[in-house]
């Protein structure tokens, strides 16, 4: 009778913890973009977060698990993301380099887990404008949306050639405002993402230069991040959503893939397909689609977090190094057999050992 109930208490108590376990879960990973979309549907415009919460990628991976998957895209871009998060009522955001910068200098406790890199930015001129290059915007009326990755990209243009914000007259407008500002005529120039690229699809404007004109170094980097906190309760969680994110980058940096990527984006996103061909047209797909955590993409964000200093955008710099968790990505590229199908980038954007 003693061994009976000794054994019945050893049950429960085994019960008792598992279901402590299990109702440690989480019920919902949140996930927070901001919204690039052209069209009443939400979604992360001709990029990767189209792809994968289009497919519902991640919704498949946990489902077996019960464990739900809730994507929140914000009209706001990365100052929004970032104030969900310092609420914490985000778990993982896809955020661009500078708010992801603004962020972790304000004190939001985040981990770099994914980079993704080399997303362009276009410089909208009206049709009759003389703007050939960079040098052509000095006292120019040109908007860029502040507080967003174009922003660093910008000043990264106007540095190189010889200029700053204060040699213009820079205008903070969101994508929506700008483009109908730039229509209007009431602009000199609009640096944007393809939004920018739009305009010239319509007839109302002509673009200038891109980002990648001046080099690879010049281009918008972006990645996955992860709070601190939820990846101390829940690494075997992070793991799977990264490994996925990695799935995503290798099968879309297959240029057998592209086309049918771009239609997919396009539907979702209501941007024109011939924009997708635009942006990636030409373009290396191992780069673009590259998930490895390397020269590239840790010099990029020193750089980056050094102009947010000089912009007066955060008040103090801080390491970079310490950001990156490289565990996570090294580990899905060690499952997934892919340790050489990616070369890494030194700081210009060219694979090392070339």
């Amino acid at each position: 009778m003693f061994c009976a109930l000794r054994l019945s208490a050893v049950v429960l108590f085994v019960g008792a913890l598992l279901s402590s376990a299990f109702a440690a879960e989480p019920v919902t990973i949140r996930i927070g973009t901001p919204d690039q979309s052209a069209g009443p549907t939400p979604s992360g415009g001709m990029g990767i977060v189209t792809y994968i919460a289009g497919k519902q990628l991640l919704e498949q991976e946990f489902a077996k698990d019960g464990i739900k998957v809730e994507w929140t895209f914000f009209k706001g871009a990365g100052p929004a993301v970032n104030e969900a998060l310092a609420n914490k009522q985000l778990d993982v955001v896809y955020l661009g380099d500078l708010a992801a910068i603004i962020g972790r200098a304000n004190g939001l406790a985040t981990r770099f887990l994914v980079p993704v890199r080399g997303n362009n930015a276009y410089l909208a001129v009206p049709l009759d404008s003389d703007v050939k290059k960079v040098e052509d915007l000095k006292g120019k009326r040109v908007t860029v949306f502040k507080g967003t990755a174009y922003q660093l990209v910008l000043d990264r243009a106007l540095a190189k050639a010889g200029l700053s914000e204060r040699d213009l007259q820079v205008v903070n407008l969101d994508w929506s405002a700008a483009s109908a500002a730039l229509a209007a005529k009431q602009l000199d120039g609009n640096w944007a993402g393809l939004q920018a690229v739009t305009l010239q699809e319509k007839g109302l404007a002509r673009i200038a230069l891109s980002a990648r004109d001046l080099g690879r170094e010049f281009t918008v980097q972006s990645g996955f991040l992860a709070r601190e906190e939820f990846i101390a309760a829940h690494p075997d969680l992070v793991q799977r959503l990264v490994t996925v994110v990695v799935k995503a980058q290798r099968d879309l940096s297959q240029s057998d893939h592209l086309e049918d990527f771009i239609i997919f984006a396009s539907q979702r996103s209501g941007i024109p397909a011939s924009l997708g061909r635009t942006e990636y047209g030409g373009e290396d797909l191992k780069f673009r689609f590259s998930p490895l955590i390397d020269e590239f993409v840790i010099d990029g964000l020193r750089v980056g977090v050094e102009q947010a200093k000089e912009l007066n955008l955060v008040r103090k710099t801080f390491d970079v190094g310490p950001w990156f968790e490289p565990r996570f990505v090294d580990k899905a590229v060690e499952d997934l057999g892919l340790k050489s199908y990616w070369p890494r980038y030194d700081k210009s954007g060219q694979p090392l050992g070339q």
